[in-house]
């Protein structure tokens, strides 16, 4: 057996997937990806929860919410169901302990306002009853041992469909709560919108989702259960502009889109994406673009003067003048604040320089008088307000202050109420608006990042109160709800960012966001590009309602061989059962064990392989299966009892001798082994090889002696006859396809090819003593790019060893191969 050149190992390598290519669907070194639109709506779902008529007896639940008589009634109507209440409104003060699960009513029982703040020491009670459960919650392997639970009050439908939105503040607690697995991978999260707001609903509602949520969110409008489906939503062709005769090069605009008499104000527009959309919106209608910040316009000084290389020498001298962390800490602020004008004044002189009427004004959106005074500078008001203002801080959440948290929320949730309140405060500004667009972030609308919590609540909270003043006030209000940019925006860990989601080219970014501006609807959007490598089990359920994604056959695969969590450790192990039944799919009608109805080897050892999708090192890097290491499978665990097996599967993950290794088991009823095998990854595949079959030392030739436990019906895995004529031992494989093994809408890719599997356990039990084998063992199984698809097997050194291969290179390599007592 020889080694093929790094040349060619790299051409083979690009013709076929490494294995495993599943913990990310795009390159984290080559990140940009485009994006398609989707849009959400509720869609009617029967409820399946718990058998048991007392779900909730012996629950121990933190009931949270501002309003005393409100929790004061919902407590008593839980404790009828048999749970075990503590409370924790403004009458009640917050106990740390003697509680499991949190109940969050936050703001219900109220209806919204325009600039109610009610939200804010709702948010304190919610922070600091999270961070008390925290560092419990984070050390719990139990999956759903704990759950947070919030109610919202948006009209039952989470703020889609028809019918006005009762409270939008809610939004707050369903941004926050989708992204808690982030941090909390182990917790149940659910949110829960209703229609009505009264303690018997509440109860009721309670009693059927907390216990195993299956969903992010669900609604309940007139009794029937919902839940939010992402599909999607092209915006279709945008408004014609013909050329303006008067301003040469720029367009007249269409029915919706800005013309050059128009004026768009963007809040904290001056860096990043808002500034993008700036100078998008002025080189494309030749419109006046108003951007602001908190601050006055930053003045040329020396330091916004220098270079790139100057800049870093000067960042440099001021690091190292910091003696004392408080210094330190210090220079690095003043350092954040010159990097900030120093893109503020590289941005607008570049756009006076670019002939872009493109302008600056001081306005803080979460002071009222301060959007009043900018309103005022621009006469009759803006045709287009952009609400753009954004702040993210990222900490775990045991790390954040209730201050803090409530600062980053209100950014977003004071500064939309008071762009509101401007327009309304005159007729002439509600007439003249034409639209007012809220940025929103895919961070509230499926979960962001690891200390992304507080920037999630504020987006997800923005589109609610989007629709409520489309729907109460009557207003034109869209929401777009956008990933992270290349390299533009307030996200802080960028390389981190990467890791989650696919990013945004800033060009396409742009020219999306004049379509949207030019349509003139009334929505929310959501650009979606592809689904990075940062999955926890329970988030599956979130990225599991979307249709038409091009990432669902891998979400689907990763939740296929999933089965029923039980413990999950982030970076440590998981525990989980998957349930079969014979005949359930075709490959569960394939294969006999004794006579009795099994499962295929091949789907065993594809179930302990996919363990390690979810048990990876920390920091999530790209990792590829290069082989597995003293496998067993234990041939009786792999009959079904009766219709059904049980499949209990732990892996438990670690660095050995600098590779990462994760051991996984599966046992069947009452502790039976059926399978164990180390799993062993790399920072690249395993070398491709190319071989040659030596001379067998007679085990092929030997006649036929079957073992008498094994048989295969021949319609998943037809027996193609081997070719012994070279000595050793060939076997042309029948294609099987993915659709041949499961009938399910996404039919998993396997990792190996099972028709090689099967036909290595086939040749090796036909070569057995009759009755004497027990379990098979496979002391190495190297797999290299391609081992997906195997066409031909060779049996070497008396079917010991076993390589599979695709047009002459090898692809499989399995040693060791016995079946034995």
């Amino acid at each position: 057996m020889t080694t093929t050149g790094t040349a060619a190992h790299h051409e083979a390598a690009q013709r076929w997937p490494a294995v495993r290519p599943h913990l990310s669907s795009f390159d984290p070194d080559a990140f940009v990806r485009p994006v398609d639109r989707f849009v959400w709506e509720p869609v009617q779902v029967p409820y399946t929860g718990p058998e048991s008529d007392r779900p909730l007896a012996g629950r121990r639940l933190l009931l949270v919410g501002e309003s005393a008589g409100l929790v004061a009634a919902v407590a008593e109507r839980l404790g009828e169901r048999g749970a075990l209440v503590v409370r924790s409104d403004p009458d009640t003060a917050l106990r740390a302990d003697g509680w499991d699960g949190i109940v969050d009513l936050n703001v219900m029982g109220s209806t919204y306002e325009l600039g109610d703040t009610l939200w804010q020491p709702a948010l304190t009670r919610t922070t600091e009853a999270i961070r008390s459960a925290y560092e419990r919650w984070v050390t719990e392997p139990r999956f759903g041992r704990h759950v947070y639970l919030a109610l919202t009050h948006l009209g039952g439908l989470a703020g889609h469909g028809e019918g006005e939105v009762p409270q939008p503040l809610g939004g707050i607690w369903a941004g926050l709560a989708k992204c808690l697995p982030r941090e909390l991978p182990a917790a149940g999260i659910v949110v829960v919108d209703l229609d009505r707001a009264d303690p018997a609903s509440i109860a009721e509602a309670v009693e059927r989702e907390y216990v195993r949520p299956e969903h992010f969110e669900v609604g309940y409008r007139e009794g029937r259960r919902h839940v939010l489906v992402g599909h999607p939503a092209p915006l279709g062709p945008p408004d014609k502009h013909v050329p303006d005769e008067h301003a040469p090069g720029m367009h007249a605009p269409g029915k919706h889109a800005p013309g050059p008499d128009d004026t768009v104000l963007i809040t904290g527009g001056a860096r990043g994406v808002g500034f993008a959309a700036a100078r998008a919106f002025a080189e494309t209608f030749g419109c006046r673009v108003v951007v602001t910040g908190r601050g006055e316009r930053p003045a040329a000084d020396e330091v916004s003067a220098l270079d790139d290389d100057g800049f870093a020498a000067w960042r440099r001298l001021r690091l190292a003048q910091g003696r004392t962390p408080r210094e330190l800490a210090l220079a690095r602020r003043e350092i954040r604040r010159a990097q900030e004008d120093r893109t503020v004044c590289r941005n607008l002189t570049g756009a006076e320089a670019d002939g872009l009427r493109i302008d600056y004004l001081r306005c803080d959106c979460t002071d009222a008088a301060q959007v009043e005074q900018a309103f005022a500078a621009l006469g009759d008001g803006p045709e287009f307000v952009i609400h753009n203002a954004g702040i993210d801080d990222p900490a775990r959440f045991d790390r954040k202050t209730a201050e803090s948290v409530v600062r980053t929320v209100d950014v977003k949730v004071t500064g939309f109420a008071n762009l509101v309140a401007a327009v309304l405060a005159r007729p002439e500004r509600r007439s003249r608006l034409r639209l007012l667009s809220n940025v929103g972030s895919l961070a509230g609308r499926m979960g962001g990042m690891v200390g992304q919590i507080d920037y999630a609540a504020g987006n997800e909270a923005l589109a609610r109160m989007g629709f409520w003043a489309r729907d109460n006030l009557g207003l034109p209000v869209q929401t777009l709800c956008w990933p992270t940019w290349e390299r533009l925006g307030v996200i802080a860990n960028y390389s981190a960012a990467v890791r989650y989601v696919s990013t945004l080219d800033p060009a396409e970014g742009a020219r999306r966001w004049v379509e949207e501006l030019s349509s003139g609807h009334t929505d929310e959007a959501v650009f979606l590009g592809r689904i990075g490598a940062v999955l926890a089990p329970g988030q599956l359920r979130g990225f599991g309602l979307l249709t038409g994604h091009p990432d669902l056959p891998r979400l689907h695969a990763l939740d296929h061989h999933l089965g029923e969590v039980e413990e999950y450790e982030i970076f440590r192990s998981l525990r989980s059962t998957t349930r079969l039944r014979a005949g359930q799919h075709p490959c569960l009608s394939e294969v006999r064990v004794d006579a009795a109805p099994a499962v295929p080897v091949s789907v065993a050892l594809e179930h302990a392989v996919a363990a390690g999708d979810w048990v990876v090192p920390e920091g999530w890097p790209l990792l590829h299966l290069r082989e597995l290491r003293n496998l067993q499978v234990h041939l009786g665990g792999l009959r079904f009892t009766g219709e059904h097996l049980a499949m209990h599967r732990e892996a438990r993950g670690g660095y050995t001798d600098g590779e990462w290794c994760v051991d996984v088991t599966i046992r069947g009823a009452e502790g039976t082994d059926i399978a164990a095998v180390t799993l062993v990854y790399g920072d690249r595949p395993a070398e491709r090889t190319r071989t040659t079959v030596p001379v067998d030392d007679g085990a092929s030739s030997r006649p036929a002696a079957r073992s008498g436990r094994l048989s295969w019906s021949g319609v998943v895995f037809p027996e193609k006859p081997a070719d012994r004529s070279e000595g050793g031992l060939r076997i042309d494989l029948p294609p099987v396809e993915p659709a041949d093994l499961w009938t399910v809408p996404f039919p998993p890719d396997p990792t190996l090819a099972p028709a090689a599997v099967e036909a290595i356990v086939r040749e090796v039990d036909r070569h057995t003593v009759r009755d004497a084998a027990g379990t098979l063992t496979v002391r190495r199984l190297v797999l290299c790019p391609g081992a997906q698809r195997v066409e031909h097997l060779h049996a070497t050194v008396g079917l010991d060893r076993w390589t599979g291969t695709r047009e002459g290179v090898g692809v499989l390599l399995a040693e060791g191969v016995r079946l034995r007592d």
